[in-house]
């Protein structure tokens, strides 16, 4: 019978392309992988990958182990969430990845739920974007992701996930309380905002938006600066340096001399909790979706405009 182990990291060096990569993915060392792969080959009896130039190119061979080893990983969870729900209470691991707003606004608080209601549960946090957490999710090296999307770019359901819709999270113009606006009954139309120098997230969904919108527009502008982090870009706009947009969702006090207005047509980002198919019936898993369910629907409660975000 072949080891799981080795399957798994055949796959990995697979995906990756390079035993350097799977070994930093499997948090290996490049000879425990290389090592791994030798017993495989040895135990199938016909090479499991060529090189090629610099790099490693999957046989035939591969191609079988690697469906193997997905369903062996599949086979794994199930089981495993059968076991679980044996127990009398929820336990053990459960590693969750989100993106930065939503690990401040949303799944710090659900985890104090967790942790007072399931105190054997052990919670690992990771920061991710979506475009990391997905495939990390697939290679099965996280068990629930907080992900987004927009509502007017709604990303497909990938096949042997399920994805749990937790709420909408509106987007608001943040800038100078003196900025020069022209504001109607519903907030700034960004038609108006042209000239205007934009601090803009790095790439990714929110500064696809951004680019895209200004582009159809033809509205002038300069992007002064790409920055990651939520508060280091409040910090820009406080300086005066331009303006920028911010969802709400995980949005710290602003400072007193700057403010949020809503936007015209504001783009609304759509927030997801994914886990594997396989992971349906782990109450570990159960019980977080539930608790980020719980934290989004109080926090609906809540007036949600940017003046209540800031107060």
């Amino acid at each position: 019978m072949f080891n799981p182990e080795h399957l798994v990291t055949l796959r990995a060096v697979v995906e990756e392309g390079t035993v350097l990569a799977a070994a930093d993915r499997l948090r290996l060392t490049p000879s425990a992988v290389s090592q791994q792969l030798t017993r495989l080959q040895r135990q199938v009896g016909q090479p499991v990958m060529v090189r090629q130039g610099r790099g490693l190119v999957p046989t035939d061979a591969a191609d079988v182990l690697v469906r193997l080893a997905e369903r062996v990983v599949d086979l794994d969870e199930r089981a495993r969430a059968e076991l679980e729900s044996l127990r009398e209470e929820v336990s053990g691991p459960l590693v969750v990845a989100a993106f930065a707003t939503a690990l401040r606004g949303l799944v710090s608080p659900a985890v104090t739920l967790l942790t007072d209601r399931h105190p054997h549960l052990q919670i690992t946090l990771r920061e991710h974007s979506p475009e990391e957490s997905m495939p990390a999710l697939l290679r099965g090296e996280v068990d629930l992701v907080i992900v987004h999307d927009w509502t007017d770019r709604q990303a497909s359901p990938r096949t042997g996930l399920q994805a749990h819709l937790l709420g909408l999270d509106p987007v608001d113009l943040v800038t100078l309380r003196d900025e020069d606006l022209t504001t109607g009954p519903d907030g700034v139309d960004l038609d108006d905002l042209g000239g205007r120098v934009w601090i803009d997230d790095t790439p990714g969904v929110y500064s696809d938006w951004l680019l895209a919108a200004l582009a159809q527009r033809a509205l002038p502008h300069r992007i002064g600066a790409t920055v990651d982090s939520t508060g280091a870009r409040v910090t820009l706009v406080a300086q005066g340096f331009g303006i920028c947009l911010l969802p709400r969702l995980g949005r710290d006090v602003l400072p007193e001399e700057v403010v949020a207005t809503p936007l015209v047509e504001a783009p609304t980002r759509r927030i997801h909790a994914v886990h594997r198919d396989a992971s349906t019936r782990r109450p570990a898993v159960e019980a977080a979706v539930d608790a980020l369910s719980e934290v989004w629907r109080a926090r609906e409660e809540l007036p949600n405009s940017p003046a209540v975000a800031q107060a």
